[in-house]
């Protein structure tokens, strides 16, 4: 594992979201060598957004700003990702 990904994935089990994809955006442009396990913390940043806003739009919360603000970031970190608002293209 690398230190990056390692502070990512500490991010998201800190809900600071906005942080993690930070990190992962930064070290995604840099090219770093650990580009894959990057990839795969963000991933995991994915799959945390996009279960928090499920669990939001189950509770009829999904209105509201924060819940726009988890779907735009999850959106964004999906471009990084590769993956749409449901997960991996099959």
């Amino acid at each position: 594992m690398s230190v990056i990904s390692d502070q990512i994935r500490m991010k998201i089990h800190t809900a600071a979201y906005r942080e993690a994809y930070l990190l992962g955006q930064k070290a995604l442009e840099l090219n770093s060598c650990d580009r894959d396990e990057i990839k795969s913390a963000m991933c995991d940043l994915t799959a945390q957004l996009r279960s928090s806003c499920m669990d939001l739009a189950s509770r009829k919360k999904d209105a509201g700003p924060d819940y726009q603000l988890l779907e735009d970031l999850l959106r964004e970190t999906n471009k990084l990702t590769g993956q749409d608002m449901y997960g991996p293209f099959i």
